[in-house]
């Protein structure tokens, strides 16, 4: 597998779906996502080998979990190791482009102003880090942060260990704001300090926000922009997208992927709700295509 590094703000690349959809599929929760790794990992593996049937260049491991708090939540406690190995081995066999673990936040709650609190958080990111370095994997991705005091820990604890590239994704409202009032510029300026290599949003926002997002986080780093667009329902007889379900169908997204690489972004994902359809689309839309400088 290549070096991601060299590619950056070069080549548009495509995420894997996440997998929910085969969750769902097989009459599970997205909460069950750590029982599946470490106990059904062949449920990975199918999930993978679709990914790859349509070349999705970027594989993202189910390991959101990893973090030693989400671990005992599942009562899978001690496991993160176990839990690294499986993700890799289920997904290196498929020889994606590149391969890149996933960590999401801890779940627990964090006091700003304590320096215990704070402590405790970088290292529950600290140790997950550790865990998957173990394997080879291309990159480290933090998905999903709705606190940027969780993403400043989550990028302090790897940077401690880890010097390889980073990519992070934050969840602001549908204004572009995270609590205590502080706005998606600030956020991105606060990823780009901390050491985050891409830098991007998750959000199940309409199309026209969506690209207002990407406009402002252009404004305030050059680091390779990420867009994750979460599917809210996948539903066939809506027609057109509305603002309560913007990505019914999997063409939604494509005028969106236009728009999105318009203004600079680089890596594009669909989650939530999208099945590989989704993720189909974004490929044959931005595939092989270069990273566009905004004027």
């Amino acid at each position: 597998m290549p070096d991601i590094q060299m590619r950056f703000n070069k080549d548009m690349l495509v995420l894997s779906t996440p997998l929910d959809y085969q969750l769902a599929s097989q009459g599970f929760d997205p909460s069950d996502r750590e029982y599946v790794v470490l106990c059904e990992p062949e449920l990975i593996e199918e999930a993978f080998k679709l990914e790859k049937s349509i070349d999705v260049p970027c594989f993202v491991t189910p390991t959101e979990g990893i973090t030693e708090a989400r671990l005992a939540y599942a009562r899978f406690e001690g496991r993160s190791e176990e839990m690294a190995r499986i993700a890799y081995e289920a997904s290196a066999q498929f020889s994606p482009q590149h391969l890149i673990a996933a960590i999401g936040p801890t779940g627990l709650p964090l006091d700003s102003t304590s320096a215990v609190s704070l402590k405790q958080s970088k290292k529950q990111y600290h140790d997950a880090v550790l865990a998957l370095i173990e394997h080879p994997f291309d990159a480290l991705y933090f998905t999903g942060f709705k606190s940027l005091d969780d993403a400043r820990c989550a990028l302090m604890g790897a940077r401690a260990v880890y010097d390889g590239p980073l990519l992070i994704s934050l969840v602001p409202n549908g204004e572009g704001m995270f609590p205590g009032g502080r706005t998606l510029s600030e956020g991105v300026a606060l990823c780009d300090e901390y050491g985050a290599d891409v830098i991007g949003v998750v959000s199940d926002a309409p199309a026209r926000i969506l690209v207002g997002f990407a406009k402002e986080m252009a404004s305030v780093t050059d680091k390779p922009l990420l867009v994750d667009v979460s599917v809210r329902r996948k539903d066939r007889r809506q027609f057109e997208p509305t603002d309560e379900n913007p990505y019914p169908t999997a063409d939604a997204i494509v005028e969106l992927a236009v728009r999105l690489r318009a203004q600079g972004v680089q890596f594009l994902r669909a989650s939530g709700a999208a099945t590989p359809a989704y993720t189909g689309a974004l490929l044959a839309t931005v595939g092989g295509s270069d990273v566009v400088v905004p004027q």
